[in-house]
């Protein structure tokens, strides 16, 4: 086994939930300490940028749909999902972790984080779990409310991610080699 030093997860889903056909969640994986910075990003889903990041062999994505009626309306899909994305990622993987950061879009209560956490430490060497949240909306220094996210790379590529196959059909998706079906 390959030892590495992090493993930063970035987790996002496609807002769609309840709406309509299906929702989305998107992990990107990645071992390179740099996509775990929080930088802030444009307010706008940079396809090509995804395109060119996601090119690194030192990234990768996982992928699931949801598509039942039980999450249709769950505010916590994404805590319950996004295990269920890294452990796909770590059993396809030949390399132990000391340190996996998860870092994810939206509200995280401190619960859902000691979750996520019990999930994976001890789990393949890892020894420390860093679980963080970041929101798009941030208010800015004169107290009005701005979309530009500040947050690590991994986040804002999944948010870009799971956008991008949202309107792929069903059919497309399931053949997928990235979807993780774990229900």
């Amino acid at each position: 086994m390959i030892e590495k030093e992090v493993l930063i997860v970035g987790a996002d889903d496609s807002n769609h939930s309840g709406i309509s056909k299906m929702e989305i969640i998107a992990t990107t994986f990645s071992f390179l300490n740099k996509d775990s910075i929080v930088t802030p990003f444009p307010n706008y889903r940079n396809l090509q940028g995804y395109l060119k990041w996601i090119e690194n062999p030192e990234r990768d994505y996982r992928f699931e749909i949801l598509a039942s009626e039980k999450y249709r309306y769950s505010s916590t899909n994404l805590v319950k999902i996004t295990p269920s994305l890294i452990n796909s990622f770590l059993e396809d993987n030949d390399f132990y972790v000391k340190t996996l950061k998860i870092y994810l879009d939206g509200r995280l209560e401190r619960d859902e984080k000691d979750f996520l956490r019990n999930i994976f430490t001890g789990r393949k060497g890892i020894e420390k779990v860093v679980v963080g949240n970041f929101i798009k909306k941030n208010k800015n220094t004169r107290g009005n409310i701005s979309k530009r996210p500040n947050c690590p790379a991994v986040v804002y590529y999944a948010d870009i991610l799971a956008h991008y196959l949202y309107p792929k059909s069903f059919e497309e998706l399931s053949q997928h080699e990235k979807l993780v079906c774990v229900r």
